[in-house]
């Protein structure tokens, strides 16, 4: 790598490094959206927020603590963001190991981290602008940033072959600089993005002289992960790209816990069906299609026969094994377009989308039927329910997830009264009674 890069450019890397200040910023705010998710989700908290000294294991604390440049640690702007920034995350600590040790939430402590929270956000501000003011200090710092920056960072000439890689990027990848310089960033494609997605990326950078998105890629050990990655051209005075830098962060276990916390408020917990959020969403999904397509859609309204007394008789954990069948026997019969969710206690509903005038939705309601009144075995028991169940139709019967709802349940108890283990449509009869 060329040494004296950092020290040749000048407006478009000061904007890059104080970027880096922003990037801090914008980091913060994400680590407190994190200490929110655990104090109010009770979720588990990250080990290094509970480390005996916090503050020195996030991004911007170990560049902090990494600074050894005179000029930038007399400047007063830098000396008040560090007891500051310890201070935000020893007050993060003790909230959660108050909650980790079951102790009531203090909100005058949380208060005091919000407030903390705002203050370095303030200082970093002042410190940003203190940069824009000392050049040369930006100039000299750069191979500082480079060095110890938490992401991976690596650059390549115009033609992308790799020059120089920071220590991140080995951590992160698994090769070391000697084996990713002389090589182009192919060397880590895991082969899920298509060749039209590099083309439209390439595109992008050419055009626009910048890059960034989600990506997956393979480490040298052939492990799969995803990286959020921002790619920037770097143009000399005459506007001609000299070099490509790639800035890049392994969001893998991030995406997981947005995807697991998404499951938990979308999924019931006993069976894994959709709950009755996703089931109304779902809902509302197929009948604005079938509203464009002129097509029909069926809700029913299912309520096991028998199942109150399985469940006195052999105790809770027997009656939720026994709704665990049912959900996979539910899910069985039907088809991957169509939703079966837990709607509460024993009841269950089932939408079923993208029907023709002429589709003969009761033959779906009998596989159900059937499916349900088969043996099940609770440990050394067995023991049969059936199922009762209520049909509405969309247009015919309500044009809204609730009214068609609300009308299969109608209908269901219906099939209660007229002796269960059956099915019935909502009728004008009952229609009247509503």
């Amino acid at each position: 790598m060329d040494k004296n890069l950092f020290q040749r450019l000048t407006t478009s890397e000061l904007d890059s490094y104080t970027g880096e200040i922003e990037h801090a910023v914008e980091n913060h705010a994400h680590w407190l959206n994190n200490i929110n998710r655990s104090l109010l989700c009770h979720t588990a908290p990250d080990p290094a927020d509970l480390a005996t000294e916090p503050h020195l294991h996030c991004h911007f604390g170990r560049w902090y603590h990494g600074i050894d440049h005179p000029s930038l640690l007399r400047l007063p702007e830098f000396e008040t963001i560090g007891p500051l920034h310890e201070a935000m995350h020893k007050t993060a600590h003790t909230l959660l190991a108050a909650q980790q040790q079951g102790r009531p939430f203090d909100p005058a402590t949380y208060e005091q981290l919000l407030q903390l929270s705002d203050e370095l956000r303030q200082k970093l501000g002042q410190l940003r602008s203190g940069f824009k003011h000392n050049m040369n200090l930006v100039s000299l710092l750069m191979g500082k940033v480079f060095e110890n920056a938490a992401e991976g960072v690596l650059i390549t000439d115009p033609h992308g072959v790799i020059l120089s890689v920071n220590h991140a990027f080995s951590e992160f990848t698994g090769y070391a600089a000697d084996e990713a310089i002389g090589n182009t960033p192919a060397l880590l494609r895991s082969g899920r993005q298509s060749e039209a997605f590099y083309r439209h990326m390439w595109l992008t950078l050419q055009n626009e002289g910048q890059w960034e998105g989600e990506i997956w890629n393979r480490r040298k050990d052939g492990k799969h992960y995803l990286e959020w990655l921002t790619i920037s051209g770097v143009r000399d005075e005459s506007g001609t790209i000299t070099h490509y830098v790639a800035v890049f962060s392994d969001i893998t276990s991030e995406k997981e816990n947005e995807e697991r916390l998404y499951h938990l408020a979308h999924y019931d917990l006993l069976t894994d069906l959709p709950n009755r959020m996703l089931f109304y969403d779902r809902l509302r999904q197929g009948l604005l299609r079938a509203r464009r397509n002129k097509r029909h859609v069926a809700v029913m309204f299912l309520d096991l026969d028998g199942f109150k007394q399985v469940n006195d008789e052999l105790g809770h954990p027997a009656g939720d094994e026994l709704l665990r069948q049912v959900a996979r026997r539910l899910s069985g019969v039907l088809r991957a377009s169509d939703t079966v969710a837990r709607f509460g206690g024993d009841e269950f509903t089932v939408s079923v989308p993208d029907l023709a005038p002429d589709d003969d939705i009761s033959r779906v309601a009998q596989k159900i039927i059937e499916a349900v009144a088969k043996p099940y075995y609770l440990g050394s028991h067995r023991v049969q329910v059936t199922t009762s169940v209520g049909i509405s139709l969309f247009p015919l019967h309500g044009d809204d997830p609730d009214t068609l709802i609300t009308h299969a349940d109608m209908a269901m108890y219906e099939t209660k009264k007229a002796g269960k283990n059956s099915y019935r449509f909502f009728d004008a009869v009952l229609r009247s009674e509503v």
